[in-house]
């Protein structure tokens, strides 16, 4: 699949309806949040265009918006993204991916107040020895805010080594989470072949298989997976009389450009027929995702 493709597709995900403030918890070093941390990609604004910032206002899938503009400015920690001051006021927001549970960058324009959806927020000041701030929550967190409205001239908000990924907890294994829409809070599913979703039908003459029978695509993050995971991954779904079905697993891999999320490629079986809506979740290594409604016809 096209990045651009999938990337306007999640746009409006999440995983369900959170609640608006949740705890999160607050680092103060870099260190102490990756051990708190898990699947983390930093995004390090050295290979960042200016131009490709300027006209996407995107980043390895996250979108920053900024009041007074953005610039790849270059100091004596390198490159970085510098949020700019209009009319004495700097807001940098950037806007993450689904399915976040724990965020974290330098930051090196101070002082700076720094807040997350969830409503935790920490001040950034020289004095305090630390240009690391980040956050890990129990809750994805949307949105990761710099702001400042005072002292003047007040300054931009310099940012550098975005970290984002999942929350760990303790030494449990990581847990799937399966992408489900904003708007219906069912799963996003797409035909592996014709990338139409549901209702989805058992067979299909509009397949690559020799057996007619359709293969659909689930996405997932909080795991990272490759071909060879293909043997520790089940699907399953229930339908309204609470029967269980096995959907074989034929694939799994990260997705393009996006490495961050999963993709998880089953096959839909012929007990499938005529069955209506269906509750599908994942399991990697026995950890369960969440459930999802799906609709096969």
């Amino acid at each position: 699949m096209k990045p651009f493709y999938l990337i306007a597709l999640i746009a409006p995900l999440c995983f369900g309806a959170w609640p608006s403030q949740a705890y999160a918890e607050i680092f103060r070093n870099r260190a102490a949040f990756n051990s708190a941390s898990q699947n983390l990609h930093t995004v390090d604004f050295e290979s960042v265009t200016p131009l490709g910032l300027e006209l996407n206002h995107q980043v390895d899938s996250v979108f920053f918006e900024s009041i007074g503009g953005m610039v790849i400015s270059t100091g004596v920690n390198g490159n970085m993204l510098s949020g700019q001051t209009v009319g004495e006021i700097t807001r940098l927001t950037l806007y993450l991916p689904p399915g976040t549970t724990a965020v974290g960058c330098d930051q090196f324009g101070s002082p700076m107040i720094v807040s997350i959806s969830n409503g935790e927020s920490v001040t950034m000041n020289e004095s305090d020895g630390s240009t690391f701030v980040g956050f890990a929550s129990d809750q994805p967190i949307q949105t990761l805010t710099f702001f400042l409205d005072f002292p003047e001239p007040t300054p931009s908000a310099l940012i550098d080594n975005l970290s984002f990924g999942q929350r760990r907890a303790g030494n449990e294994p990581p847990v799937p989470q399966l992408l489900t829409s904003n708007l219906t809070g069912r799963a996003i599913a797409l035909d592996s072949v014709t990338k139409e979703s549901e209702p989805f039908r058992v067979t299909s003459s509009y397949n690559l298989s020799t057996d007619s029978h359709t293969r659909i695509t689930l996405f997932i993050v909080g795991v990272l997976l490759q071909p060879s995971d293909l043997s520790v991954v089940t699907v399953t779904a229930e339908d309204a009389q609470q029967h269980v079905y096995n959907l074989p697993c034929e694939a799994t891999n990260r997705v393009n450009n996006l490495v961050w999320m999963s993709q998880v490629t089953v096959r839909l079986p012929d007990a499938l027929t005529g069955v209506g809506d269906l509750n599908v979740s994942v399991s990697v290594r026995g950890v369960t995702s969440n459930k999802a409604a799906l609709r096969v016809e």
